[in-house]
C-alpha cells in the first residue's frame, strides 16, 4: 500500500526518482538540484553571529576583539529557515531566485548555487542595512569528494533606483542604511552530484561596517549546514509537524490568558497598547487551533473580553471575528478551514451576543475618515478622524464580514465603498506576467490521477499596497491585506446582491493583479517588497498571505506551495515553550505566536462565490 502510494505521488508531481536522477547529470556535467517537485530539503543549522563595539576608525575595527551580538539591524531577529524549496530554485533547477534580506542568506544563496563552479560574483539588491552587496570570490576544484573552497570579498554600494523608481521612492530608504560595509568570504561546501544535493557547507563574512561618522563596527557572521532529509510536498512529517506546532502554540496562549498577563490588559491613556485586540486575538487563534469553545479558559477569555471597552479597529474587528469562531459549530469550522464553503453560513447568536456584536459592528463603522464621505468611499483608522491606512482596511473589512456572517445588517453600500477605497491606493502597474494560480477544487481533481492539478492563467500587471498612498513603495503584508480586503468587498456585495458591474470588474482585476504582485514577489523568507519593511511585520505578512489566498481558494500561486512553504519557515522559529519567537522588538510573544497558529491552522475561510 505504502509504495502504491509513493508512485502515485511521483507521477501526480510531474517527477520521478529516475527523471530525477537523470537531472544530477553524470560526472562532469552540469550539477542541478534533485528536489520532490514542490518539496524541499532540510538542513541542520548551527549560526553564529558577532560584533567588535563601535571604533573610531575602519583600521580600528578590523582589528577589534569580537564582544557580542551585533545590534539587531545588522540581522534579522528570526534567522531565516534551514531549508531549501523546490519553488526558491530557478526554472534549470542549479541555483535559488528571489530576494535576499539578511546575510544569512547570501551565504546560502552562494553555497546552493550549483552553476558557479569556479568564479562567483552575485549581486544581492537592497540587503538592508548594508545597501547593494556584491559577494565574489573562486571555487577551488572539486575534490574526489565533491568538496570545494571559496576565498572572496563582500563589497556594499549604495543603491541603484529600480526600473520605474522615483528618486523620490529611492530616498525614502536612505535612512535605514549605513555609510559603507566590505571585508571578507570563506566558505566549503561538499556537494553531492549523484544526488543532486549539497550536503553540507559553511560560510563566514567578516565585515567592517560604517555605521556613522568616525563610527565603525566589525561584524562577522557565521553559518554552517548540514543535510538531514529530501522531503516530499507536504509528507506525513510535515503535518505531524504543524499538527504539533499548533498543539504547542496553542497551549502557551491558553496559559498566557489563563495567567491574565499584562499584555492582555488595557492600559489608560494609551489609545494603542491594544490589550483587549490582543486578548481576542488570542482567544480566535485558540478556537482555529482546536481548542473547544467549552474550554474554561476559552469561556473566561470570552467573559472578560464582554466586559471590556473597545475603541480602536484592531480591536473591534478581531473581538467580531473571534465571536463568530466561538459560535461556528465545530464540523463547520473544519469545513471552514478546508475551504470548502465558498461564502461564510450566517450564525444564530444568542441576544446577549448578537447585541454585542451590534454594538461593536457600529463602533467599527465610526471609526472612518470623514473625509472618505465626499469621496464615495468608506475608509478605516484606528479611531474616527482624517487619516486611513491598508492594515485597518483590511481589518475593518473583516470585521464587517464577520458581522455579516453573525447574521447583522451591514449597511447598503458599505463592501462596495470600503472596496472603492482600495482601488484608489492599489499601486501602479510595472510590467505584465502570466499569472498562474492553481485552486483547492484543481487540487482535490488531481488526487489519485496520474496529472498534475490545472491551473489557470491569466494576463495581469503587478500592482501592489503600500501602507497608505499609492505612490509609495508597496510590500508584502500590505499587499496581501490589499487582495483580503478586496476579496471580502467583492464578496459582501455578492452576499447582500449589490449588482455593480463596472465596480465589480474593477475589484476583481485589482484583485487579480494583487496576487500577480504577490507571486512576481513571493518570499516567505523575508516580508517582500520594499527592503526595509523585510524584517518588520514577518509573522503579519505570512498571516495576511495566508488570508489572500485562503479567501480566494489559492492553493498554489506562481507555482508555489505557500502554505508549504511558509510553513517550514514558522515551524523554525517556534521556541520550547511552544510560543514563536518574535521578529522584531516590538513585537509581543502573543502576537506572533497567535498569528503562527492562525496560518498553521489555515484559520480563514474561502469568501469569493465561484473561487
Amino acid at each position: 500500500m505504502g509504495m502504491a502510494i509513493s508512485e502515485r505521488w511521483w507521477r501526480a508531481s510531474g517527477t520521478g526518482f529516475f527523471t530525477a536522477c537523470l537531472l544530477a547529470g553524470a560526472p562532469g556535467q552540469d550539477w542541478v538540484w534533485q528536489v520532490p517537485a514542490l518539496g524541499a530539503v532540510e538542513f541542520r543549522r548551527d549560526d553564529d553571529a558577532k560584533a567588535s563595539e563601535p571604533q573610531r576608525t575602519a583600521a580600528l575595527a578590523k582589528s577589534a576583539p569580537l564582544a557580542g551580538r551585533p545590534p539587531d539591524k545588522f540581522l534579522q531577529r528570526c534567522a531565516p529557515a534551514p531549508w531549501l524549496c523546490a519553488g526558491e530554485l530557478r526554472p534549470d533547477g542549479k541555483a535559488l531566485a528571489g530576494p535576499v534580506r539578511d546575510l544569512r542568506d547570501a551565504l546560502r544563496t552562494i553555497a546552493c548555487d550549483l552553476q558557479s563552479r569556479s568564479s562567483v560574483r552575485t549581486r544581492f539588491l537592497r540587503l538592508v542595512p548594508y545597501g547593494d552587496v556584491v559577494l565574489s570570490g573562486s571555487w577551488s576544484p572539486p575534490g574526489p569528494d565533491g568538496t570545494q573552497t571559496l576565498r572572496g570579498t563582500m563589497a556594499a554600494s549604495a543603491p541603484a533606483a529600480l526600473a520605474g523608481e522615483t528618486r523620490e521612492q529611492l530616498a525614502r530608504l536612505q535612512p535605514f542604511l549605513c555609510v559603507d560595509a566590505s571585508g571578507t568570504l570563506a566558505m566549503a561546501r561538499t556537494v553531492d552530484a549523484a544526488r543532486g544535493v549539497v550536503t553540507q557547507w559553511n560560510g563566514t563574512l567578516d565585515l567592517v561596517v560604517e555605521e556613522a561618522d568616525k563610527s565603525f563596527r566589525r561584524v562577522q557572521v557565521a553559518d554552517r549546514w548540514t543535510l538531514v532529509a529530501v522531503h516530499p510536498n507536504q509528507d506525513g512529517e510535515f503535518r505531524t509537524r504543524v499538527r504539533q506546532a499548533i498543539e504547542a502554540g496553542t497551549q502557551w496562549i491558553r496559559d498566557a490568558i489563563d495567567e491574565q498577563k499584562s499584555f492582555l490588559v488595557d492600559k489608560g491613556g494609551d489609545e494603542r497598547n491594544y490589550g483587549s485586540g490582543r486578548l481576542a486575538l488570542g482567544l480566535l487563534a485558540l478556537l482555529h487551533g482546536g481548542v473547544p469553545a467549552a474550554d474554561p479558559v476559552v469561556q473566561k477569555g470570552f467573559t472578560e473580553l464582554r466586559k471590556r471597552k473597545h475603541e480602536d479597529s484592531y480591536t473591534l474587528a478581531t473581538a467580531l471575528m473571534a465571536l463568530a469562531a466561538l459560535h461556528t459549530p465545530p464540523g463547520e469550522a473544519s469545513r471552514l478551514r478546508e475551504g470548502s464553503l465558498t461564502t461564510l453560513p450566517r450564525r444564530e447568536l444568542p441576544a446577549k451576543d448578537r447585541d454585542l456584536a451590534a454594538k461593536w459592528l457600529k463602533q467599527l463603522l465610526g471609526n472612518v475618515d470623514p473625509r472618505g464621505d465626499g469621496l464615495g468611499v468608506l475608509r478605516f483608522n484606528y479611531t474616527a478622524g482624517p487619516r486611513y491606512d491598508t492594515s485597518l482596511q483590511q481589518y475593518g473589512l473583516l470585521g464587517m464580514w464577520a458581522a455579516h456572517g453573525c447574521g447583522l445588517d451591514v449597511p447598503a453600500g458599505a463592501f462596495g465603498r470600503a472596496g472603492k477605497h482600495l482601488l484608489d491606493v492599489q499601486g501602479k502597474a510595472r510590467g505584465a506576467l502570466t499569472l498562474r494560480t492553481a485552486t483547492y477544487a484543481q487540487m482535490r481533481d488531481a488526487v489519485w490521477t496520474d496529472g498534475v492539478p490545472e491551473e489557470d492563467e491569466r494576463r495581469a500587471q503587478p500592482r501592489g499596497f503600500a501602507y497608505e498612498e499609492a505612490d509609495e513603495p508597496p510590500f508584502g503584508s500590505m499587499t496581501a491585506a490589499g487582495v483580503s480586503g478586496l476579496l471580502l468587498a467583492r464578496a459582501g456585495m455578492v452576499a447582500r446582491g449589490e449588482d455593480d458591474k463596472a465596480l465589480g470588474k474593477a475589484i476583481d482585476d485589482a484583485i487579480r493583479d494583487g496576487y500577480a504582485w504577490l507571486g512576481a514577489e513571493f518570499s516567505v523568507r523575508c516580508n517582500p517588497g520594499w527592503a526595509e519593511r523585510a524584517d518588520n511585520h514577518w509573522y503579519y505578512w505570512l498571516y495576511c498571505l495566508e488570508r489572500s489566498c485562503e479567501l480566494g481558494g489559492v492553493a498554489r500561486l506562481q507555482g508555489r506551495d505557500w502554505y508549504f512553504e511558509g510553513g517550514l519557515q514558522l515551524m523554525a522559529q517556534q521556541q520550547p515553550n511552544g510560543s514563536f519567537r518574535a521578529e522584531h522588538s516590538s513585537t509581543l510573544l502573543l502576537d506572533s505566536t497567535s498569528f503562527a497558529v492562525l496560518f498553521l491552522a489555515k484559520a480563514t475561510a474561502a469568501a469569493v462565490t465561484g473561487k
